[in-house]
């Protein structure tokens, strides 16, 4: 979470948890939001390189993003497209 002058601007919100497939824990951003009025000033940027390296500190092997809309974004810390993310929605 990021904070200017007591107003959150900023959070990214991920969830460790351990894989197979991966052949240890992986650390998947969930979200990650910055208010439009903070936006163009590395905020983003600084809460995943954070969250990166947190992903680093706790030994996970991965880093993991379900995202379509945001590809170059994260694009630019290497991440890179690895497989199509599929839902199903459960109706009420």
């Amino acid at each position: 979470m990021i904070e200017i002058e007591a107003e959150v601007v900023g959070y990214l919100l991920g969830h460790q948890f351990p894989t197979l497939f991966a052949g240890g824990p992986i650390l998947e951003i969930l979200e990650l939001a910055v208010c439009s009025s903070a936006r163009s000033k590395g905020l983003g940027q600084a809460l995943v390189s954070s969250a990166v390296e947190e992903a680093r500190q706790r030994g996970c092997v991965e880093v993991v993003v379900p995202t379509r809309r945001a590809a170059g974004f994260y694009a630019r810390f290497g991440f890179a497209v690895s497989a199509e993310y599929l839902k199903l929605k459960i109706p009420t």
